[in-house]
């Protein structure tokens, strides 16, 4: 889709869903949350999208699903039900998505920086040791891709002020408003007062990198904790349960003189899988990668 196609989509949206998505409380709680996600839209333009989106797109998909029925041989009764069942899935999942995906985003942006911020800072010390300026730093650091949305935010605060003309101490202050980490906000906050007070920069960085590198140790050992109890769960409710309910699924089988294969394929094939992704979705919460 062209940008003009998309633009007019976009303002089609407001004119149709602008006022409901404003009733409903939409644009209010998307509105903090597009800068931090680092979503290139208002609250009002996301509300609208996604309110058109989860409206329009299960429609269709359920009008030509119900269309192929009718063809195979399905009665109209039959396709009205699929169309009506499709559409509300579809379009309570998609609603459900887009209304989620700002806070996944912004969620993985925070883990994103924590992961990184401890390196970045030794870097940035090490950098500012050497006598560069605040903005020669951050304009070093967006070339490194290595430290993720750190290098994504330094090339904002770059471009800020070698394009805006924007001087570092605002640049440093806009990227401080939308970064959604609490940790690199304290740490840009802390830039900009050094700066305007006269203080030591590079004294400074060095101060802030040992404390993350701190917090990322302790974050670190808490993680192994977490995954030496964790393995413990798995294996006792798991592999040992599993293990247990086909022994007695069997046995109950036997002496009811019923046939226990199903109970076994169900554990097997169903309860051992769905635990098992359970827990690999937890350990990716939790990892620091």
């Amino acid at each position: 889709m062209s940008e003009q196609k998309w633009k007019r989509l976009l303002k089609l949206s407001i004119e149709k869903f602008g006022s409901l998505s404003e009733s409903l409380g939409l644009v209010e709680s998307f509105k903090p949350k597009m800068k931090k996600a680092g979503i290139p839209y208002t609250g009002e333009e996301y509300a609208s999208m996604l309110i058109l989106a989860s409206t329009f797109i299960p429609l269709v998909v359920a009008f030509f699903v119900s269309l192929v029925l009718v063809v195979l041989g399905a009665s109209l009764l039959d396709a009205f039900l699929y169309f009506f069942i499709i559409a509300l899935v579809l379009g309570v999942v998609i609603f459900v998505i887009g209304y989620l995906y700002p806070d996944v985003s912004i969620s993985e942006k925070k883990k994103n920086i924590m992961n990184n911020l401890p390196f970045a800072t030794i870097y940035m010390a090490t950098l500012s040791s050497s006598g560069m300026s605040p903005d020669r730093i951050f304009e070093i650091l967006s070339h490194f891709r290595e430290f993720g949305e750190i290098s994504l935010e330094a090339s904002k605060i770059t471009r800020d002020i070698e394009m805006l003309g924007m001087d570092v101490v605002t640049a440093l202050e806009r990227a401080a408003d939308r970064t959604p980490s609490s940790q690199f906000r304290e740490l840009l906050w802390g830039i900009r007062s050094t700066m305007t007070t006269g203080g030591n920069l590079s004294r400074y960085l060095i101060e802030k990198s040992r404390s993350y590198m701190a917090d990322y140790r302790r974050f670190l050992d808490k993680f192994v904790d977490q995954m030496s109890l964790l393995m413990e769960v798995y294996i006792t409710a798991v592999i040992v349960g599993s293990i247990f309910f086909i022994i007695m699924g069997t046995i109950l089988g036997l002496m009811g003189g019923g046939e226990p294969i199903l109970l076994v394929k169900m554990i097997v094939y169903i309860g051992i899988p769905v635990m098992s992704i359970m827990f690999m979705i937890l350990i990716a919460g939790l990892s620091p990668e």
